[in-house]
């Protein structure tokens, strides 16, 4: 940061599609066409503009529900369906906008497949698509449709408030790019040099990596009773789910009894009892005894 400061340029107002060092930096990493990347200050920025000209917006289900909040402020209609009713592309509402997440897609870290990559082509010629690749380190091959947006962030792996992220529009940057500029000059200096020397390495394998093996181990152990099931393709976070009789508030409940912190589905617009487990902030040796206390409280609400 300090050398980007020192720099000539630091103090001018960077471009509306970000400097060039950054985007450079940013489409070699990504492996993304640099003439159809700009640098953002983040996903949540992008939503208003995007939201430009549609009639209303699709939202994955289950999801990060900060995207259709924003969504419904702004005063555009809002349906939360899952991936198979999306995919079907019935009774999409007008032109919308379609959102979905993959790779890694939290809270069950589902991921888009060629046909449904392909799938989501086809809806693009009637209605806008855009896809969150916010966990694009977890699978970084993962199919993404050509004619979607690409939105994305790098706070998943510098933490919360780098302002940085990036959009590969399928049209390019062009003047007609509905999106804002992205952070001060320097802020994309020192990052373009930090990418560019490989410094993002360390906290993806730490932040996102080692964690998608643990859900990974986690996901593995047999077991589970009947009627309970585990959701994880990749990433760092997994559902479970467990019959409808059981509230997701029993389940957390005594989850924490085990000693284990859980979120619950309905944070992510999840209809059924469900809860995420993540494991970030655990280590290899914290997953049997995650494994076990999850057998406990299952005993405990009857489903062994």
């Amino acid at each position: 940061m300090t050398a980007a400061l020192r720099a000539p340029e630091a103090w001018d107002t960077a471009p509306r599609t970000g400097i060039p060092a950054l985007r450079e930096a940013l489409a070699a990493h990504l492996a993304a066409p640099v003439d159809r990347l700009a640098v953002t200050s983040g996903i949540r920025g992008q939503v208003p503009a995007l939201l430009a000209g549609v009639d209303a917006v699709v939202v994955e289900r289950p999801t990060f529900l900060s995207v259709p909040r924003l969504a419904a402020q702004h005063g555009v209609r809002v349906e939360l369906r899952d991936w198979e009713d999306i995919l079907g592309g019935e009774r999409l509402p007008g032109r919308c906008l379609i959102w979905v997440t993959s790779p890694a897609r939290n809270p069950d870290g589902r991921t888009l497949t060629p046909a449904e990559a392909r799938r989501l082509d086809e809806l693009a010629e009637d209605h806008r698509v855009v896809v969150n690749q916010a966990y694009h380190w977890c699978a970084p091959d993962a199919p993404q449709p050509v004619r979607a947006e690409l939105v994305g962030s790098l706070h998943k792996v510098s933490g919360g408030g780098c302002a940085v992220g990036w959009r590969v529009s399928p049209g390019g940057v062009g003047p007609d790019r509905p999106a804002a500029g992205g952070p001060p000059t320097a802020w994309q200096l020192a990052w373009a040099s930090m990418i560019g020397r490989g410094g993002v390495a360390a906290p993806v394998r730490t932040g996102l990596l080692d964690p998608s093996a643990r859900a990974a181990a986690f996901t593995a152990r047999p077991g589970l009773p009947d009627g309970v099931r585990v959701r994880h393709g990749a990433g760092p976070s997994l559902l479970l789910l467990v019959p409808d009789h059981v509230t997701e508030d029993e389940l957390s409940t005594e989850l924490a009894r085990q000693g284990l912190s859980v979120g619950l589905g309905s944070a992510f617009g999840q209809e059924r009892g469900a809860v995420r487990l993540s494991f970030t902030g655990v280590s290899d040796e914290d997953v049997p005894a995650c494994v076990e206390g999850v057998h406990k409280t299952l005993a405990r609400l009857g489903l062994s």
